[in-house]
């Protein structure tokens, strides 16, 4: 047999989980994370910029100049409690592999004529608890999704031309895995978890037991190996991109209103892999491990969107409104299994009316759209209180595209040029991030 990966729920989730949790981290800005999501009509600095490039206008009426982001995040949706089974079982797969080898070709102490209470082979309960562990292990994950999208970013923007511009770079990674477990999988661990509970295996167990047989000679226990009974696959995909954003800026008088126009056209490299793979081929010799499937699959694309935006100040009320289209082309990539990540537009409204030192944002998605095959559709309402040194923020938001964990509360606070924020549903489903992010 070979090794497992080097987690048990990475070969359930073939060679995924470590790219997600080695990987750098920004679903959105730690600032927007805080407020719920809602940032493109109370959009800041080099961030703002990204969310709506309209921002950069106002950035430029408050006579800011110079902008600079560097920031940190992650989002992880981990209803199979995943992550969370990997660090705690980290031995598992060696440890049960080693207590398989060693009932395998076992020396018994009884023959098919023994009687059927006669014990044949001993000090079987370590196995036992093992089995027990993975069995807990599969019915858990059966079926239940993991999803994340972890990135890093860094954007300086100045805003005292008569074109305001921003330039902004990211590199993301986005993914998914499901595990579908078989019911004979689940029977086959089952059996070696009560016939081995006892600490014996008996001639009648050795007879009723389908994984379990007498050897040729008599003399030997011989057990079916995982490789040639387990039949449960585990299904993974992922996209890396690296995107470079230029965002600019200007007014225009429409109906006696200045309204400030914004564009961001994204130039991205995309690379994307996915592998459908049984469980069983983890003890298999002759199997390519599963890292090495996952990259053979890998495509590599260039791709070209592009984001525009419109924010309104309406005089009588401190009240701004704006409007985003997001991602106006779409954008697909194919792996070579056929597996296809899908980018597709999305029209978000949003408003954002300051008094004083507080400001009360919401943003509403008005159609549900793929990020890089991740499903959103977000409702955010969000508050943001205090100055350019100690800020405190809160919010509430509801994604309609998500069928579990859907609704989030926010809370994040900045000190200075440090912002911190997260939202969270419960302990398996969250988001949280770090930036130094400055204006001047």
């Amino acid at each position: 047999m070979n090794k497992f990966p080097s987690t048990f729920v990475s070969a359930l989730l073939p060679a995924f989980l470590p790219i997600i949790i080695s990987a750098p981290a920004l679903a959105m800005d730690a600032r927007s994370a805080a407020l719920g999501g809602s940032a493109i009509a109370n959009g800041k600095g080099v961030h703002g910029a990204l969310e709506n490039p309209a921002s950069l206008m106002n950035m430029q009426r408050e006579e800011q100049r110079m902008h600079f982001h560097l920031g940190l995040s992650t989002d992880i949706q981990d209803s199979g409690e995943y992550i969370g089974t990997a660090l705690d079982n980290e031995t598992l797969p060696e440890e049960l592999e080693s207590a398989i080898d060693s009932l395998s070709n076992s020396t018994i102490t009884c023959d098919e004529n023994s009687n059927a209470n006669t014990v044949c082979v001993s000090d079987t309960q370590r196995l036992s608890e093992l089995s027990t562990t993975v069995l807990g292990i599969l019915n858990d994950v059966n079926g239940k999704p993991f999803n994340a999208t972890a990135a890093a970013d860094f954007g300086v923007a100045y805003t005292q031309t008569s074109i305001p511009v921003a330039i902004h770079y990211r590199q993301s990674v986005t993914g998914a895995a499901t595990t579908n477990v078989s019911s004979s999988d689940l029977s086959y661990i089952e059996t070696f978890a009560n016939v081995t509970a006892d600490d014996v295996i008996t001639v009648q167990e050795i007879a009723t037991s389908a994984p379990l047989s007498l050897s040729e000679d008599g003399q030997t226990l011989s057990v079916q190996q995982p490789e040639d009974v387990l039949t449960s696959e585990g299904q993974t995909s992922a996209l890396i991109r690296e995107q470079l954003g230029l965002s600019i800026a200007g007014s225009l008088n429409i109906a006696g209103f200045d309204v400030d126009l914004g564009v961001t056209p994204k130039f991205s490299e995309l690379r994307a892999a996915s592998l459908i793979a049984a469980i069983g081929d983890g003890f298999d010799d002759e199997s390519d491990s599963f890292e090495s499937r996952f990259e053979e699959n890998e495509t590599v694309e260039t791709a070209f969107n592009i984001d525009v935006g419109a924010s309104l100040s309406l005089a009588s009320l401190p009240l701004q409104v704006s409007v985003v289209a997001r991602n106006m082309i779409n954008e697909t990539i194919t792996t070579k299994d056929n597996f296809n990540f899908e980018t597709t537009p999305q029209l978000i409204v949003g408003g954002a009316l300051s008094l004083s030192k507080l400001t009360v944002s919401a943003d509403i998605a008005l159609n549900e759209a793929k990020l890089d095959n991740l499903d959103t559709q977000i409702v955010a309402l969000g508050i943001d209180m205090g100055g350019p040194l100690l800020g405190l923020r809160a919010g509430v938001s509801h994604d309609t595209a998500r069928t579990d964990d859907a609704t989030a509360l926010s809370l994040g606070f900045s000190l200075g040029p440090v912002h911190i924020g997260g939202r969270l549903t419960d302990r398996n489903s969250a988001q949280a991030g770090a930036q130094l992010a400055f204006s001047f």
